[in-house]
């Protein structure tokens, strides 16, 4: 099946790689295009995997929705506006968002939410790096795992610096940018006499892009509806 890469950057570049692997699926690349230029494939592909620029949200969602083509998200740094968008285009057409694409990630996210319940009295901090050139701060799957602990705990993120001591319901999210980290995030639950660390270290953005397409080629097969990756592991129907 056909394939619609959106974004020529790294994750474009890799993804299209991963794509002409993948020997045990049909799959072709129809076209890799800027986020900027007026979407048009050699032919309308069977499922597109975004990875450009939030400003292009509005032509990606107006293509897929004129063309009922399934759509894998993997832009971050939206807006709620944005958000609410992809949620209604949800309603019409399969969306898979993801601010991250790591099965490790994917695991990670469980082992916080369970720990956040075991240790409700004990103090998080989060920190995230990412090479030097990424452009949001803090990174999508910082906030996601942000929001993975706020559904266990009364917690609120603290991004800024401050002069106060960190107070118990409180969360320090620290985003570090320099050289050329594909992605590290850690979540660090402590206490006066003792610390617990839950982290996940990419060393190729190679993960991230295999992940794109086997939930693009899962995608394909499903009704309309807002999906996540969990649930390539966890069916469900769509919300």
């Amino acid at each position: 099946m056909n394939i619609g890469i959106i974004g020529s950057g790294k994750m474009g570049k890799r993804i299209a790689e991963v794509t002409e692997e993948y020997q045990h699926q049909p799959l072709s690349l129809t076209e890799s295009l800027q986020a900027t230029e007026e979407l048009s494939f050699a032919q309308t592909p069977a499922v597109m995997i975004d990875f450009s620029h939030p400003a292009g949200l509005d032509k990606i969602l107006r293509y897929s929705k004129a063309h009922q083509v399934p759509l894998v998200i993997g832009t971050t740094g939206y807006t709620e506006e944005q958000f609410a968008e992809i949620a209604q285009a949800a309603q019409t057409i399969p969306v898979l968002y993801s601010a991250n694409f790591s099965l490790g990630i994917m695991v990670m996210n469980r082992l916080i939410k369970q720990a956040a319940k075991d240790l409700a009295s004990w103090q998080i901090e989060l920190i995230e790096k990412h090479h030097s050139q990424k452009k949001d701060a803090p990174s999508g799957t910082a906030k996601r795992l942000v929001e993975t602990l706020q559904s266990v705990r009364e917690l609120t993120p603290v991004y800024q610096w401050t002069d106060e001591p960190r107070k118990d319901q409180q969360i320090g999210v620290h985003s570090l940018r320099a050289g050329s980290f594909p992605g590290e995030h850690e979540v660090l639950f402590a206490t006066k006499d003792e610390v617990l660390s839950v982290k996940h270290e990419a060393f190729s953005n190679r993960i991230f892009a295999e992940g794109a397409v086997q939930a693009s080629i899962w995608l394909a097969e499903q009704s309309a509806g807002s999906y996540q990756l969990e649930d390539l592991f966890e069916p469900r129907g769509g919300a």
